[in-house]
C-alpha cells in the first residue's frame, strides 16, 4: 500500500507541473535558511558543553557595590584561585591569563598571533576536559616551566605537521624559548576559550620578579589579572562557595572588603554574562524567532497551494470515497505525497545550504562545518522536517480527505471552505514578511546611528599600533612628518578602554562605596588630538607635576558627587593630588553600555600605544614613514597597525550580523511569499479565464481586468500591513531596549516598510493578471 502512495505521490508531483516546481523551490530555498539558522542557534544554546561534567563547571565573577556603583567582572585577583582549592566543596579551580605578546619563530619563519595566546595553569585540563590532547602525556601536558601546549591548527602552521611534541618556538619580543609538550584539539565554534596557544601560567608569575611578580600571582588581591573557573563537587552549592570564597578575600586583607564573588555555570556565561550585556542572548532569540518564521511563511505556501490544487482533484477523491476508500486511507495517501515533496526540498535544501555557508562564516565568524556525518547536523535536519511535515502536511491531507463525495463528484468542495483559509494565510504570510522588513529598516537605522552618532572625539583617520618600550621614541621620531598631523600616546586606545580601578579616593567618599572608574594614561597631546572637548579646567602641561594632576570625565564628577572638581583632593592608586581638568563624555566602549566613570592620568612611562592622525591623501604617506622607522626599532617584528574606524566598528560586530542577517532573510521572506502569491494568482486566474473572456468581448480593457484581479490581494496586504506594525513595533523596541544610546522608531519606517511589501505584491499579482488579460478572449471563452 505504502508503494501504492509512494507511486501515486510521484504521478501527482509530475502532473502538478510548475506548481509544483513553486511548492518544492520555495520550500527548499526556506529549508535551507532555517536550517543554517537553527544550526547557528543550535551552536550558541551549546556552547561550552563539550567539557565533561559542564553542568558542575563555573565562571568566578568578582561583584562590587550596589546601586549606581554597581559592576561585576569576569577577572579576579590571582590568589582567588588558590583560596578556591581550599574550598571542600570545590574539586579544582583554575585561572586563565592574557598574554599579549603575540610575536613568535618557528625556524627561520616568524608568525604573529593576536588574541589567542594565553597563561594556564598545569591542571587547566582536568576542568576543560573537552580539549582532547592528540599528542603528549594526557596526565601531565606542561612538561615544564617553559612548556607550551598548542592546537592543531597553530601546529601546522607553525610546522605543517602536528608531530610536534618536543620542538622549540621562540617569542620574538620576550626572547624565551618555549619547548611544545602537547598538542591538542582545535576548539570548536561554540567554546569560549578559542586560543591556540597556551603557556604554563609560572612564566606569568616570574615574568618580572625584581618588580614583585611571584607575590602579584599568589598574594595580591588588587591585581584583578586572570579569570578564574571551579569545578565543584557533585551537589556542592555554589551559594555556599560564593560566602566563603569571599570569606577567604576578607581574611586575607584583614579588611571589610566591599566586593563578594559570585559563580556562573560556565554554559550560562556565553548568552547571559554577569558583567552585563545579554546582546547573545537577544541575538539567539531573534534568530530563532526569524528562522520559525521562514518556515512558516515557507509552509503557508504549501498549504495554500495544496488546498487550490485540491479542488482539482475533487472528482478523484469523490471516487475514491465512493468506492470505499476511508479517511484514513486518504489521509495516508495525501501525506505520503506532503512527506515526499517535504524530503525532496530538503535534500535540494541541503545541497543549497552548502553554498550558503561562506556567505555564513563570513557573517557570524563560525567555521560554516555542516556534515551529514555529524549526529548534531541529523537533530536538526529531522526537527525541521518534522515541525514542517505537521504544520504543512497533517492539516492539508485531513482537511482535503474529508471533501463531501457527492459534490465532491460535482465538482464542489462541499465543507472545506478553503478561499477563507488561504485569504488568512497571505494575511500572516505577508505579515511576518512585513515585520521582517521593519526589522531590517530599524536594525539599519540604529547602525547608520552608531556610525554617525557623535562619539566625543574625532577618530577620522587616525591608526594606531603598539610601541612597546619605544612608545616616547616613535613619537619624537615620527614629529617631523608632513604627512601627520597630530601624533599621541596612552594605554588604551580610546574607543576601547579595557581597564579600570576601585582604588581612588577623594574629600567626602563614603567608606563603604566603591566606584570603580576606567582609566587610562594619556601624554599632553592626547586631548587635543582627539578634540577631546574641555568642561572646565585644563589640560596637562607634560611636566614632572602632571604626576599627581588628573582629568575626569562628566560621568565621573557625577557618580562620586564631588563638586566643583578643580583643584580638589583626588587619590588614584598610591598617587595623591588633584583635578586640574574634566572632560566631556566621550564613547570608550559600545553604546550598548552606559557611560563609565573616567580617570586620566598622565604617566609617560606607562604608555604603550602610539596614536596617529593623518589625512586620507596622506595616509599611505603617514603609512610608509611609520614603517621605515618601525624597522629602525622593531626590525624581527611585522608592523602591525589598526585603524580606529575599523576598531570602533568592531565594538558592533553583533549588531552588523544581525543586520545583514535580516537584510537577507528579509530579502527571503519576499521572494518566497511572492512565490506563493503567484501560484495562488495563477491558479485564481485561471479558475476565472472564461469571465476574463467575456469581460473582454463586452469591452474590458486590461488595465480594468488586472485591478478586478488584484483588488482581494490588495486588501489582504493591507490588513497585513495593519497588522504587522503594531507587532513590529513591539519587538524592535525591545531589542532597542539594549542599548544605552538608541534611535527613535520613525513612523514613515513601517510606511516604507508597507510600501514596499504591497508594491512587491502588486507586481507579482500583476505579473499574473496582466498576463491572463492578454489572452485571446476567444480562446479563454473556449478554456475547460
Amino acid at each position: 500500500m505504502i508503494f501504492n502512495y509512494l507511486k501515486m505521490a510521484l504521478r501527482n508531483l509530475r502532473s502538478g507541473g510548475w506548481y509544483s516546481a513553486l511548492n518544492v523551490g520555495g520550500l527548499s530555498i526556506v529549508l535551507a535558511v532555517s536550517l543554517l539558522l537553527f544550526w547557528w542557534v543550535k551552536d550558541e544554546l551549546s556552547f561550552d558543553a563539550l567539557h565533561q561534567d559542564s553542568d558542575r563547571i563555573f565562571l568566578i565573577n568578582a561583584h562590587f557595590g550596589t546601586g549606581e556603583d554597581e559592576n561585576t567582572f569576569t577577572s579576579t585577583p590571582s590568589p582567588a584561585s588558590i583560596a578556591a582549592r581550599q574550598i571542600p566543596e570545590v574539586e579544582v579551580a583554575t585561572r586563565i591569563g592574557h598574554y599579549s605578546a603575540s610575536i613568535f619563530k618557528a625556524g627561520d619563519k616568524t608568525f604573529t598571533e593576536k588574541g589567542n595566546v594565553a597563561f594556564a595553569d598545569t591542571n587547566f585540563l582536568k576542568v576543560f576536559s573537552g580539549f582532547k590532547i592528540v599528542a603528549g602525556n594526557l596526565q601531565k601536558p606542561f612538561s615544564g616551566p617553559n612548556a607550551v601546549i598548542i592546537s592543531e591548527k597553530l601546529a601546522k602552521k607553525f610546522f605543517r605537521t602536528t608531530d610536534v611534541v618536543g620542538k622549540v618556538i621562540r617569542n620574538v619580543e620576550t626572547k624565551t624559548n618555549f619547548t611544545i609538550s602537547a598538542v591538542i584539539e582545535d576548539a570548536p565554534d561554540n567554546s569560549s576559550l578559542r586560543n591556540d596557544l597556551y603557556l604554563n601560567m609560572y612564566i606569568r608569575k616570574t615574568m618580572d620578579e625584581a618588580a614583585g611578580g611571584v607575590r602579584l600571582m599568589d598574594e595580591n588581591w588588587d591585581d584583578f589579572g586572570v579569570e578564574t573557573y571551579a569545578k565543584l563537587r557533585e551537589n556542592a552549592k555554589p551559594a555556599t562557595v560564593n560566602k566563603k570564597l569571599t570569606a577567604a578575600h576578607a581574611a586575607a586583607v584583614a579588611q571589610k572588603i566591599q566586593s563578594d564573588y559570585r559563580l556562573q555555570l560556565l554554559t550560562d556565561a556565553h548568552l547571559n554574562p554577569m558583567e552585563g550585556g545579554d546582546s547573545a542572548a537577544q541575538q539567539v532569540k531573534i534568530l530563532g524567532i526569524v528562522a520559525v518564521l521562514l518556515l512558516s511563511i515557507g509552509c503557508i505556501n504549501y498549504v495554500n497551494l495544496t488546498t487550490a490544487r485540491a479542488t482539482r482533484r475533487l472528482k478523484e477523491i469523490g471516487v475514491r470515497k465512493v468506492v470505499g476508500a476511508g479517511s484514513v486511507q486518504l489521509i495516508g495517501q495525501l501525506l505520503v505525497e506532503s512527506l515526499l515533496t517535504l524530503s525532496l526540498s530538503l535534500i535540494l535544501a541541503v545541497g543549497l545550504l552548502q553554498t550558503l555557508l561562506p556567505f555564513y562564516s563570513n557573517i557570524t565568524g563560525k567555521s560554516g562545518h555542516f556534515s551529514l556525518t555529524d549526529p548534531a547536523a541529523w537533530q536538526v535536519l529531522l526537527g525541521t522536517l518534522l515541525f514542517c511535515f505537521f504544520l504543512a502536511g497533517i492539516y492539508p491531507a485531513i482537511m482535503v480527505s474529508r471533501f463531501n463525495p457527492i459534490q465532491a463528484l460535482r465538482g464542489r468542495s462541499g465543507q472545506i471552505g478553503a478561499a477563507g483559509l488561504r485569504k488568512s494565510l497571505v494575511v500572516v504570510q505577508f505579515t511576518l514578511a512585513t515585520i521582517l522588513i521593519v526589522g531590517t529598516f530599524v536594525i539599519g537605522s540604529q547602525l547608520r546611528f552608531i556610525r554617525e552618532r557623535d562619539a566625543g572625539f574625532n577618530r577620522d583617520h587616525v591608526f594606531t599600533f603598539e610601541g612597546g618600550r619605544f612608545t616616547q621614541q616613535f613619537k619624537q621620531a615620527l614629529a617631523g612628518q608632513s604627512s601627520i598631523l597630530h601624533i599621541s600616546t596612552s594605554t588604551d586606545t580610546p574607543v576601547n578602554v579595557q581597564t579600570g580601578t576601585a582604588s581612588c579616593d577623594w574629600d567626602g567618599k563614603p567608606k563603604d562605596r566603591t566606584v570603580i572608574l576606567a582609566q587610562l594614561g594619556v601624554d599632553k597631546d592626547f586631548i587635543p588630538s582627539f578634540d577631546i572637548k574641555l568642561t572646565a579646567g585644563r589640560n596637562f602641561y607634560g611636566d614632572a607635576s602632571d604626576s599627581t594632576h588628573f582629568i575626569l570625565n562628566e560621568t565621573a564628577v557625577k557618580q562620586t558627587g564631588i563638586k566643583d572638581p578643580i583643584g580638589k583632593r583626588f587619590k588614584f592608586y598610591e598617587h595623591e593630588g588633584t583635578i586640574i581638568g574634566v572632560v566631556k563624555d566621550f564613547n570608550m566602549m559600545s553604546v550598548r553600555e552606559a557611560m563609565w566613570p573616567l580617570v586620566m592620568f598622565n604617566n609617560p612611562g606607562a604608555s604603550h600605544i602610539v596614536n596617529v592622525q593623518t589625512t586620507g591623501k596622506l595616509a599611505p604617506a603617514a603609512l610608509a614613514a611609520t614603517q621605515k622607522i618601525w624597522k629602525q626599532y622593531y626590525p624581527e617584528y611585522p608592523f602591525e597597525y589598526t585603524f580606529m574606524d575599523a576598531a570602533y566598528d568592531q565594538l558592533y560586530k553583533s549588531e552588523q550580523q544581525t543586520g545583514q542577517l535580516f537584510n537577507f532573510f528579509a530579502g527571503v521572506a519576499i521572494l518566497v511569499s511572492c512565490f506563493g502569491l503567484l501560484g495562488l494568482a495563477s491558479f485564481i486566474t485561471e479558475q476565472r479565464t472564461k469571465e476574463i473572456g467575456i469581460r473582454k468581448v463586452l469591452g474590458a480593457t486590461i488595465v480594468t481586468i488586472t485591478t478586478l484581479l488584484s483588488k482581494d490581494f490588495v486588501k489582504l496586504v493591507l490588513i497585513a500591513i495593519v497588522v504587522a506594525t503594531p507587532v513590529s513595533w513591539f519587538l524592535m523596541h525591545q531589542w532597542l531596549k539594549d542599548f544605552a544610546y538608541q534611535v527613535e522608531i520613525k513612523w514613515w519606517l513601517f510606511a516604507l516598510a508597507g510600501a514596499l511589501a504591497m508594491i512587491t505584491a502588486l507586481l507579482t499579482v500583476s505579473f499574473q493578471s496582466i498576463k491572463v488579460a492578454s489572452v485571446n478572449p476567444t480562446k479563454a471563452m473556449k478554456s475547460e
